[in-house]
């Protein structure tokens, strides 16, 4: 394997070691990467990411016209233009997307859906904020690091808070406690983090997930001193993360579906506690 040690420490793949040590070490694995196949959730969730950037971006889309906004004509035109990868200024042919989905009916039905999520979602929202940035790259040096993240929004919230959004298209948390949550998923953290080093008016820090999905709020709110514990936090946990010179797997309930697990050096012993039922074909 490449494996080499990423220069800049970005939150999914921070999850990725507190989630499964070998998953950090084959995503941050140049040649295990390139592998990664795309899923129909994560093409849906990439086009509803792109349509949430261009309606609350009021160059785009003016404050004035965000109710009147057909959401529909915003998805299909961003389904048309999703690119193959990050850095590829070539998109997904309607041939590429019928074998990604299985049928053109079955994308019709992920098209749809996305519709539908958005269409909740904005039903409810606060049609007149401002953002200070829309999908950004952002990072910055904490300790001996440098983390990173693309924030979906930031939003200032008064002269001295700004809030700090994450989108998520798919299922709500296991749990439902902020606490517990940013126990196995440090997203939060780092963006809080980040937002309040390149904003340094803002005197306190509201950072979130939003679940498009079911218009839910995950959120807890940080001043400066609590930033600074949080940041000596997660230095001590990257630190572990460079020094862990074995970088082995660590069997969970989400191995079944993880990307790299016929690579595994555990795969046999998923397989023995994560026997998938055979549904019956009649």
């Amino acid at each position: 394997m490449a494996y080499i040690f990423p220069e800049k420490i970005f939150a999914t793949t921070l999850n990725k070691y507190i989630q499964c040590p070998f998953k950090f070490k084959c995503h941050n694995d140049t040649e295990i990467k390139a592998k990664f196949v795309d899923t129909p959730e994560s093409f849906m969730g990439t086009v509803m990411h792109a349509v949430l950037k261009d309606f609350f971006d009021i160059k785009k889309t003016p404050i004035k016209e965000r109710k009147d906004q057909d959401l529909g004509e915003m998805l299909r035109y961003f389904w048309a233009r999703v690119p193959k990868n990050g850095w590829s200024k070539e998109y997904w042919s309607s041939e590429e997307r019928v074998e990604l989905f299985g049928s053109k009916e079955q994308e019709k039905a992920f098209g749809l859906q996305a519709m539908a999520m958005l269409n909740n979602y904005i039903s409810g929202s606060d049609l007149s904020v401002i953002p200070l940035a829309l999908e950004d790259w952002m990072d910055c040096e904490i300790g001996d690091f440098r983390i990173a993240g693309c924030i979906d929004r930031i939003d200032q919230d008064s002269d001295s808070l700004i809030s700090v959004w994450d989108y998520k298209t798919g299922k709500l948390p296991f749990y439902k406690d902020i606490e517990k949550i940013i126990e196995e998923d440090v997203q939060i953290p780092i963006y809080a983090i980040i937002a309040s080093k390149l904003h340094p008016f803002a005197k306190k820090i509201r950072a979130g997930l939003i679940y498009v999905k079911y218009s839910r709020i995950f959120d807890k709110t940080w001043d400066k001193e609590e930033l600074k514990e949080l940041e000596g936090k997660l230095v001590n946990i990257i630190k572990t993360v460079k020094n862990d010179n074995t970088l082995l797997p660590k069997i969970n309930k989400l191995c079944p579906w993880c990307e790299y697990k016929d690579i595994c050096p555990s795969k046999d012993k998923i397989a023995e506690r994560y026997t998938r039922i055979e549904e019956v074909n009649w």
